[in-house]
């Protein structure tokens, strides 16, 4: 019997712990750009609704769609997005400033939203 305990409380434990981890709807968690700049898609497994690009300190942009397709941008990055797709197209200016930034992108999926580290080296 009380091994079976034992048992019961490993596999719980493991089912506790899984359902804690951040359920990312297959989007990375960080994007890096090169001090070039560039362009970088990003796919997922769930659909964007809304996107918006905002800084740690809390100030944030929401996009703005036209005829399906929502846009933002946020100083040097810009975020797009088929309203109903899976995919956050993502372009960076070329960072003339010597030093790291760092921005992030919000994906409203559902009632819920996915975040993701945009870093840009310098």
């Amino acid at each position: 019997m009380k091994r079976f305990i034992v048992i019961a409380a490993l596999v719980l434990s493991v089912f506790t712990f899984n359902s804690c981890e951040e359920d990312r709807w297959g989007f990375d968690n960080r994007v890096v750009f090169s001090a070039a700049g560039g362009e970088e898609d990003v796919d997922g497994d769930a659909t964007i609704y809304n996107l918006s690009i905002g800084t740690y300190g809390g100030d944030e942009r929401n996009a703005v769609e036209v005829a399906g397709v929502l846009t933002v941008t946020y100083d040097w990055l810009t975020a797009t997005a088929v309203k109903g797709s899976d995919e956050i197209h993502l372009i960076a200016l070329p960072n003339r400033t010597g030093k790291q930034r760092k921005l992030i992108v919000y994906g409203a999926i559902s009632n819920r939203f996915t975040d993701i580290t945009v870093v840009q080296n310098k």
